[in-house]
């Protein structure tokens, strides 16, 4: 587990996954029906554990190998891969070994994309028709994170500090998703742990492939 998954807001003990399954279902009841899910910035794999907990045949990416480590000893039968998520090469090295996949989900990482909108792009070509896309993401408040080593290198992204989902929606729609859904995750943000951290207000974007 990597540090800062021992943060509140990371880590998603037992009754935090409860509250992730209550928000998620509520914009994204068919999440059960979404056999095939392929995670885009797993890290360490706090949120593939409870994509796995749900039924779900994950595979995860992360652009940082060392991340992967302990997370494949903990899921042995998942498929991990190490790459760019924003580089159309390795977008089409995982299109060639991998049938489309029914559903992305990804958390805290499109307040790191360089390009959101061409990346967005990249990711429809990982979905089969009809698939979907999940976001989880928090509204930083900007103070909080901003004197940081990370926050001075996401401080110039286009998404780095998007205090409501708007932006983000913005640039899927501009990709060729449409957005079905977009809801703050009231139940997980309610748990007296999540409100350690000041400021925390997880939202949740679902798109699809515009058929």
């Amino acid at each position: 587990m990597a540090d800062y998954d021992k943060q509140p807001g990371f880590a998603i003990q037992p009754v935090t996954s409860e509250a992730y399954r209550a928000d998620i279902e509520a914009v994204l009841p068919s999440l059960g029906h979404s056999k095939r899910v392929l995670e885009l910035g797993c890290g360490s794999g706090v949120f593939t554990q409870f994509l796995v907990s749900q039924g779900l045949t994950v595979v995860g990416v992360d652009r940082n190998e060392s991340q992967l480590t302990e997370i494949r000893q903990h899921l042995p039968e998942t498929t991990f891969l190490a790459g760019d998520f924003e580089a159309t090469e390795f977008i089409e090295q995982v299109q060639s070994a991998h049938p489309p996949f029914d559903l992305i989900a990804t958390r805290y990482v499109i307040h790191e994309l360089s390009d959101p909108i061409e990346t967005f792009r990249l990711w429809k070509h990982l979905l089969k028709p009809g698939g979907r896309l999940l976001l989880i993401e928090n509204a930083w408040v900007r103070q909080d994170w901003g004197w940081s080593d990370w926050g001075k290198r996401t401080d110039q992204l286009p998404l780095a500090c998007t205090q409501t989902w708007a932006t983000a929606a913005y640039c899927l729609q501009k990709a060729g998703f449409t957005v079905s859904a977009c809801s703050w995750m009231h139940h997980t943000i309610q748990l007296e742990e999540m409100r350690l951290l000041n400021g925390l207000r997880l939202y949740m974007i679902v798109a699809d492939v515009q058929l």
